[in-house]
């Protein structure tokens, strides 16, 4: 049976997490909802989530490195919601969605656990293939092709999202981000002359719905529609193998 990890680091959390424990149990999803800290609890979160999980939603504030700590222990999808605090949770959003490339979170907006646990149950349906909708010709499209051709991912390009697939947009925040029903990953991209810390502010404006992944990267867009599709464990295999080349590459940079 599909089951949700609900994880979350601290009580005072409870306003974003609150509406997602109300959701799943409405939906009548199997889930279990913990407590623990990235920093304060480690041992604890690793063993949590050892469960066979098909998808895990993990809150913080601050820092927020819960949401990625979690990210790099599994290859199933990691949601992560950003909780208020300072700088309107900026902070927080930031620290969720701008994942190295390879180990992706898939952002809310701030405090959005209703967005999260209605991505949640959407995931729990299974899906087989990734509908993209940006231009070939960006850089950040470019490498989310060719990750999802190499995962040997059906895949295909479309103006428009398909409720039968994962889809990926690529978008420019001078356009307007319509809300869509379908599961949707964000895929912010500007160019390197508005890379701005100003420009950051916009992805808190845009995020009040769908999920999100950090500033111009297809890495992590692609990874996570594929960890989607692993929900199943179609592509378990290829995953333990990315992850595998990704450490290997670390083994050369360590001298003692």
């Amino acid at each position: 049976m599909n089951k949700i990890l609900v994880l979350f680091a601290s009580e005072g959390d409870r306003e974003a997490y609150e509406p997602i424990v109300k959701a799943l149990k409405k939906a009548k999803a199997s889930f279990d909802f913990k407590m623990y800290s990235a920093h304060k609890t480690p041992d604890a979160i690793e063993k949590a989530i050892k469960s066979s999980y098909s998808v895990i939603i993990a809150g913080a504030g601050l820092a927020a490195a819960l949401p990625g700590v979690v990210a790099a222990k599994t290859l199933k999808p990691v949601i992560g919601v950003p909780c208020k605090g300072a700088y309107e949770g900026l902070d927080a959003l930031l620290s969720i969605a701008q994942m190295p490339p390879g180990i992706p979170v898939l952002s809310t907006g701030v405090g959005k656990g209703q967005v999260a646990a209605e991505s949640a149950l959407k995931m729990l349906k299974g899906f087989e293939a990734v509908t993209i909708i940006g231009d070939k010709d960006e850089k950040a499209v470019s490498k989310a092709l060719e990750l999802l051709r190499k995962f040997e991912v059906k895949h295909k390009f479309s103006s428009e999202p398909d409720e039968n697939s994962v889809n990926i947009v690529f978008t420019r925040f001078d356009e307007p981000v319509e809300k869509k029903d379908e599961l949707v990953i964000y895929c912010p991209i500007i160019s390197p002359e508005d890379d701005k810390a100003e420009a950051a502010l916009n992805l808190l404006k845009h995020s009040s719905h769908g999920l999100w992944v950090g500033l111009n990267n297809g890495i992590n867009a692609a990874i996570a529609a594929i960890e989607i599709l692993n929900v199943n464990n179609a592509f378990e295999g290829k995953l333990i193998g990315y992850r595998k080349q990704m450490a290997e590459k670390f083994k050369g940079l360590n001298r003692t």
